[in-house]
């Protein structure tokens, strides 16, 4: 049977070079089979739009999800005598060198990064550094960390917190809302909730910790109370390390009731 090719969008200048040399080799994975993204995905246990963004130059996924798309595709290939493009061990490496930090400010894998200086030969042979003038970078400031140096009027302090709300003050920038959550919910009004799971398994595992908590905050925001709860269950299932950043981003945004929900998951889990 012959080979099915798909057309790829081009991605964007701002992917880092490690970066772009992972998708591309992601995407000779993903040659190997005939099959729609959306059916991958289900096997991958991914939504289908987390994939495609991983495909396209977005997120970097986990490196569980990798193995589990490589394992799927690699069956494929073997019932369908094809070859793989690469080894595993290689896919992963490329993606550990696509999340290298490449300075203080910048976030693993971000774009934007600061190429490193370029020599050019002179006229006698020796190799000149080409001097390249580079802009500092201005760290960037969380809304919450901002909004806690905002000085305090009386008015402010004397409006009380409503008790339907308790003490889940969701600081999340009014620009964040994503999607995703209106997909979510209509997933969960129409009966679907194999793929209300998916999506809401997909989120708690391959975001990062400021992602889940923009996450959970959205679900809450659209009164997806359950669905807020579950993908912080879903969250307590990951490394000790991405539970405390996800806690972390969770009180930066004084979410407590979620920081609490999401300890006490994770040590129900260590006990189990």
């Amino acid at each position: 049977m012959p080979k099915r090719t798909h057309k790829w969008k081009e991605l964007p200048s701002s992917v880092p070079p490690a970066h772009r040399t992972f998708v591309l080799k992601l995407r000779e994975l993903r040659e190997v089979s005939d099959r729609t993204q959306a059916q991958i995905s289900r096997d991958v246990y991914l939504a289908a739009t987390s994939l495609s963004n991983h495909l396209n130059g977005g997120r970097i996924p986990e490196a569980e999800h990798v193995e589990k798309l490589y394992k799927v595709l690699c069956d494929e290939a073997v019932a369908a005598s094809r070859a793989m493009p690469c080894s595993l061990s290689l896919l992963l490496e490329l993606r550990a060198k696509a999340l290298v930090k490449h300075c203080g400010c910048c976030p693993a894998g971000s774009p934007g990064a600061v190429a490193a200086p370029e020599f050019q030969p002179t006229e006698a042979g020796s190799p000149a550094p080409k001097h390249v003038r580079r802009r500092l970078r201005r760290p960037r400031i969380r809304l919450s960390a901002r909004h806690r140096c905002l000085p305090r009027t009386q008015a402010q302090a004397e409006v009380p917190v409503p008790l339907s709300e308790g003490d889940r003050h969701l600081n999340t920038p009014a620009d964040a809302a994503w999607p995703e959550i209106r997909t979510l919910a209509e997933n969960l009004s129409a009966g679907r909730s194999r793929d209300a799971d998916i999506m809401m398994w997909s989120a708690a595992t391959t975001l990062s910790a400021r992602d889940v908590q923009i996450f959970v905050a959205q679900c809450r925001t659209a009164g997806l109370e359950k669905a807020a709860d579950q993908v912080i269950t879903n969250a307590a299932r990951r490394d000790a390390q991405a539970v405390v950043n996800i806690a972390s981003a969770l009180h930066n945004s004084e979410q407590y009731a979620d920081v609490g929900l999401l300890l006490a998951a994770a040590a129900q889990g260590e006990r189990v």
